[in-house]
């Protein structure tokens, strides 16, 4: 009866002990406070990740973008992580496109975009194209990226260099579009042009733009302006349209047309309609209907209609074509020669002409000279 009861003590301690527990266990699971919900409200307002790289994919599953940063507080409920000390590699159809640091960040995998800011240093890196900038968004499934602030493109292979203010690119086609106050230098041969919008289309070698536009040969000071320019770099060749005017202040010559064609190389502008050209310390004008300068050589050769009139002897003289050589001031005209000096009543045709500005004289030569003087 002893040893009963002494069981029926120990099965009443042990089924006293599993209702305690299960008492418990109950309690924590149904009574207990909601400590479950803060901790999702807390995570929901935010989470401070330390040394983090953040991946993100397109829809078929292509990696877009891979990012590692110090720090970064994540927003889950907007899915907008702000990143600190950022490096980023960016992808287009998986393939790499872009590399980027900043001293921040705002990456948002809803829209797809990064955006950088602060001592912005990236390189496209099919072109292994340099860029510096102030701020940088990438708009990942647009494939546009834009800038604002010192921006600076360097391309080190064609010694070329861009700055302005606004950045439109699409970097997997390697179009650059800048605006506001543009600088364009090349190094070889030593360029400078100037523009409100400049498009650089690194790919085909060629930089245009469809407003305004100004270029100075940096070693012979030479300018010229005009509405538009496309510059193809790989031949060293500029096109101007609209409105053109040349200077050249070693010659002293400038020249006014519609269109106009500089081989930087060859030192060489093709004015291939049209065209006036002036030197007022000779007191020279020119027109033609066509006409190339050598820059180097000094000389301007024209076609078509020419007319050259001198203030000096108040003289004019049409011919087919011209030759006008700077150094030895000497002006030869060829074909159907027509001297002609109003004030003196001076009438001279002729085969060929040339013109000594030095001397101030004209000689018209040819198998049939005729001259007529009129008292």
């Amino acid at each position: 009866m002893q040893l009963l009861s002494r069981r029926n003590i120990r099965l009443f301690s042990i089924l006293f002990f599993i209702t305690v527990l299960i008492s418990a266990l109950g309690w924590f699971v149904f009574l207990r406070p909601s400590v479950t919900s803060l901790n999702k409200t807390a995570q929901i307002a935010g989470s401070s990740l330390q040394n983090i790289t953040l991946t993100e994919f397109d829809a078929e599953g292509k990696l877009l973008w891979e990012i590692t940063s110090k720090s970064a507080d994540y927003r889950q409920d907007r899915k907008i992580a702000d990143v600190q000390d950022v490096k980023g590699k960016f992808y287009r159809n998986g393939q790499p496109l872009m590399e980027a640091t900043g001293d921040k960040g705002t990456i948002d995998q809803v829209s797809k975009e990064i955006s950088l800011e602060g001592n912005i240093r990236a390189i496209a890196t099919q072109e292994k194209i340099n860029m510096k900038a102030d701020r940088m968004v990438w708009k990942a499934e647009q494939d546009i990226l834009k800038a604002t602030g010192n921006i600076q493109i360097d391309k080190i292979e064609d010694k070329l260099r861009m700055t302005g203010n606004e950045l439109t690119a699409k970097p997997s086609t390697n179009v650059y579009s800048l605006e506001k106050k543009v600088i364009v230098t090349a190094v070889e041969p030593p360029l400078e042009m100037r523009s409100e919008k400049v498009t650089w289309d690194a790919q085909r070698d060629r930089v245009f733009t469809e407003v305004p536009i100004s270029v100075i040969q940096v070693k012979d000071k030479m300018q010229l302006s005009a509405d538009k320019g496309d510059w193809n770099i790989k031949k060293k060749e500029v096109t101007f349209t609209g409105n053109i005017q040349a200077k050249d202040p070693k010659l002293d010559v400038e020249l006014v047309a519609a269109q106009a064609l500089w081989n930087l190389d060859k030192k060489l502008v093709t004015l291939p309609v049209e065209f006036t050209a002036t030197s007022k310390s000779r007191g020279i004008t020119v027109t033609a209907q066509q006409g190339q300068a050598q820059l180097e050589e000094e000389r301007i050769n024209l076609t078509g209609q020419v007319s050259a009139s001198f203030q000096s002897t108040q003289g004019v003289v049409n011919a087919d074509k011209v030759e006008w050589s700077i150094p030895s001031k000497t002006i030869t005209a060829e074909g159907n020669i027509i001297y002609q000096q109003p004030d003196k009543n001076l009438n001279v045709k002729g085969d060929r002409a040339v013109s000594n500005l030095e001397e101030q004289k004209v000689t018209v030569t040819g198998s049939n000279v005729v001259t007529t003087l009129t008292p």
